[in-house]
């Protein structure tokens, strides 16, 4: 018998409120999903309901980048990022559960 996890959205949404490990996984994941031109410049650029919308593409595309090279983000930014990943839990289920 194969037990695979499945999460649902709600278990996303309360380990992205609850857990920073989690939520810096979530930033990475969805960042990982932008295309690479929409990496390059902060920006969404293209409609596909992948990666961060409009309004977030720019500080969440920086707080990654900044994750990813110093391995470290403020409590202050921990707080930022967790208001806007809150709205990701969809895509990161979709993503945990292989299908994104």
């Amino acid at each position: 018998m194969n037990d695979i996890k499945v999460w649902t959205k709600e278990e996303i949404a309360a380990k992205l409120a609850s857990d920073d490990k989690w939520l810096i996984r979530g930033l990475l994941s969805i960042y990982s999903k932008q295309t690479e031109d929409e990496q390059n410049s902060d920006v969404t650029k293209e409609d596909n309901g992948i990666g961060f919308n409009a309004f977030d593409a720019t500080i969440c595309s920086d707080m990654a980048k900044q994750y990813m090279r110093t391995k470290f983000l403020s409590r202050r930014q921990l707080e930022i990022v967790r208001k806007c990943m809150k709205k990701y839990a969809g895509q990161l289920t979709k993503i945990a559960n292989g299908k994104a």
